[in-house]
């Protein structure tokens, strides 16, 4: 059986020579064909995410393979969005043990500001085939006009 070793730095430790060093300790204390891990204790993860824009709004595209769509929260302002919700782990057996990770699972979230306003009340979302789609409308240029004084 492989052994798993969890290597967790603290977020206000930013040294990469003392976790060299607590690699190298953890080296000599294991047996050979244990698997590695260096993780961040409670960050959150970012999703794959694109933002482009079309003549008529802005979209926000963001990888969430095996979500659904409760477990997804958008909340918007006038300059942008954020994206956040968590993605279980879920499996159909008891597991062993890992031998490559390299899905995220937890708590995530996006952030997306924008230079230009958007129409906050057409704004539309949705799920699909693992992608979720934020369509941010742009909004139409004000029409200003002019009368004449005669």
């Amino acid at each position: 059986m492989q052994r798993v070793v969890y290597l967790r730095r603290p977020l206000h430790i930013r040294n990469p020579r003392g976790l060299q060093q607590q690699l190298e300790r953890a080296f000599q204390r294991t047996q050979t064909g244990a698997l590695f891990m260096i993780a961040h204790q409670h960050q959150m993860w970012q999703p794959p995410t694109d933002v482009y824009e079309t003549a008529q709004a802005f979209i926000v595209r963001v990888e969430l393979a095996g979500m659904r769509e409760a477990e997804i929260a958008i909340t918007l302002d006038d300059r942008g969005l954020r994206i956040e919700g968590q993605r279980p782990e879920r499996h159909e057996q008891p597991l062993v043990g890992y031998h490559q990770m390299g899905i995220n699972y937890g708590a995530f979230a996006v952030e997306v500001f924008l230079s230009q306003p958007f129409d906050i009340e057409r704004v539309t979302a949705h799920y699909d085939d693992g992608f979720l789609f934020v369509e941010l409308p742009r909004l139409s240029p004000a029409r200003v006009y002019v009368h004449s004084a005669e």
